[in-house]
């Protein structure tokens, strides 16, 4: 009867077949096949290189990486009975991003199936998960998924708040088209968002018709609880009115916003600077690209700065002259900052100016994770997919936090790791099958560490 021996020579221990057998009266023994070495308890097997055949090479590490950061995150404990097939729409969401009758035929080339343990995908599970995650309590996902990113935030000081627009290609919303921001006369949603200022995490989302005013999204959103829990709300002046203010005052929230110039601004406050005191060393604050000076007053039992952009007023002053209009250099570079907050004027300016880390979500919402246009047509498959780009989001947010001291975006960083392939292989002669992952280049190596994730 054959059997497995370990063989000991030197540092190395090999596994051979061996059998026993009665030669003389005496019991002898003899190796039947080398099978290969044990490392670390594991078996190496011996296969020679003329006897492997490859069965196939699965796209692998990028997939392998999200799933471990969105673990990492909470993430797939939140999604309920077809959480597996809301998490491949995350992945496929930032990677791929197929229509969803094409994700099955695509992922028979892709690891995901194994990744999240799937026996069998249709494209049917896909649809059904849509409407899943339209019925989840998606408020509970946001506070779960924020309440893990927070830990991971320096201070929460400041959360930056925004609202963008995307058009889709369903008929059933019941209002009417108008104009984006693009120029494109369609049916719109508006997608306000909320992130830290610092790293960018998204704190909570809200969707609304394309008609609503930016104003009285604001109003909306000041509901939101976990806002109050950050120091300063950062918000742009296209979202500010008299009546957010005093709401923002009733609720003793601080608040650093624009303001819109009109008529009373400009009589109030800017007929009391002088360009050239104001054009001086000591008002000065630097951006990062560009210079302002600035100049503060008592307003609404706050502060408003008055901000002065030669750079600015220039332009002005040159597209005025092209066009031929009329204009009125005494307020051309000027805008407002309204504050509530015990910061200086110069920190307020670059706490508004800088605060890019919405505009730079909502770049990679629209771009790297495709959220316009949306190409669904029920409402309800719409608000879904917004979700899908919601918690792509919040995994690229967190995989850009890793890497903020590497000079690489997480969408290059999942790109540089999409060659690492898992290659099945076997043996027929050894009857044997196994897989490999390719060795990594230094550079993928890098970036695995930065993550803190392995093969």
């Amino acid at each position: 009867m054959a059997f497995i021996r370990k063989i000991k020579k030197k540092d190395s221990v090999y596994l051979a077949e061996v059998e026993n057998y009665r030669e003389g009266g005496k019991v002898k023994q003899r190796v039947i096949r080398y099978i290969g070495k044990e490392h670390e308890g594991e078996v190496v097997r011996k296969v020679f290189t003329n006897e492997i055949e490859i069965e196939s090479a699965r796209q692998y590490l990028d997939y392998k990486i999200l799933h471990e950061i969105a673990s990492r995150i909470g993430i797939p404990d939140l999604l309920g009975e077809y959480g597996k097939y809301i998490l491949l729409l995350v992945y496929t969401q930032i990677v791929c991003r197929k229509p969803l009758y094409k994700i099955p035929e695509y992922i028979a080339h892709t690891a995901l199936r194994e990744i999240l343990e799937i026996q069998k995908i249709i494209d049917k599970n896909l649809y059904t998960a849509l409407d899943e995650l339209e019925e989840l309590d998606f408020r509970v996902i946001e506070s779960e998924i924020y309440r893990n990113l927070r830990v991971r935030c320096s201070k929460k000081e400041a959360t930056v708040i925004d609202v963008t627009d995307t058009y889709f290609s369903g008929s059933q919303a019941d209002w009417k088209s108008r104009k984006g921001k693009d120029g494109q006369y369609s049916k719109l949603l508006q997608i306000a968002l909320a992130v830290t200022k610092h790293e960018g995490f998204p704190i909570t989302h809200k969707v609304y018709e394309g008609n609503i005013s930016n104003i009285r999204i604001f109003q909306d959103f000041l509901s939101e609880s976990t806002l109050r829990e950050f120091d300063v709300i950062i918000i742009d002046r296209g979202m500010v009115s008299y009546e957010n203010l005093l709401e923002l005052k009733r609720l003793r929230q601080k608040v650093i916003s624009g303001l819109r110039i009109n008529e009373r601004l400009k009589r109030q406050y800017l007929s009391r600077i002088d360009r050239e005191e104001i054009f001086q060393p000591q008002y000065q604050v630097k951006l990062k690209n560009t210079k302002v000076y600035v100049k503060d007053f008592e307003f609404q039992k706050g502060r408003i700065i008055t901000v002065y952009n030669p750079e600015i007023e220039i332009a002005k002053r040159m597209k005025a002259m092209e066009m031929d209009k009329d204009y009125k250099p005494e307020d051309m570079g000027y805008s407002f900052i309204y504050h509530t907050t015990e910061l200086t004027s110069k920190e307020v300016v670059k706490a508004y100016y800088e605060k890019d880390i919405v505009v730079k979500a909502f770049k990679e919402l629209k771009s790297s994770i495709n959220l316009r246009p949306i190409r669904k047509y029920l409402l309800s498959h719409i608000k879904a997919h917004i979700k899908i780009c919601y918690l792509a989001y919040a995994i690229l947010s967190y995989i850009q936090w890793k890497l903020k001291d590497k000079d690489i975006s997480a969408v290059s960083a999942l790109e540089k790791l999409q060659p690492v392939y898992k290659v099945e292989m076997k043996s027929e002669k050894e009857d044997f099958h196994w897989s490999r992952v390719v060795t990594l280049t230094k550079e993928q190596d890098s970036i695995l560490k930065a993550l803190g994730c392995s093969v």
